[in-house]
């Protein structure tokens, strides 16, 4: 085998190697993706909305030095 057929093997080796990395890079990617989507909806479907307490007279309304509260 000369130096030449040794280079060319070498380099349709690589290229196919590279086209199988880029197509489990693409599949893993659609997977998690796909994963992704059905955590987030679990997630929102898992959710309750719990009931607000009802806010008091007095809410602030800035930090504790520049509070001020409702007056009726």
């Amino acid at each position: 085998m000369s130096r030449k057929t040794n280079i060319t093997m070498t380099k349709i080796v690589l290229s196919i190697s590279f086209i199988i990395l880029l197509g489990r890079l693409v599949y893993s990617g659609i997977g998690a993706y796909s994963h992704h989507q059905n955590q987030k909806q679990q997630q929102t479907d898992g959710q309750t909305v719990a009931p607000q307490e009802p806010t008091s007279d007095k809410a602030c309304t800035g930090t504790l030095k520049t509070c001020r509260y409702h007056k009726d």
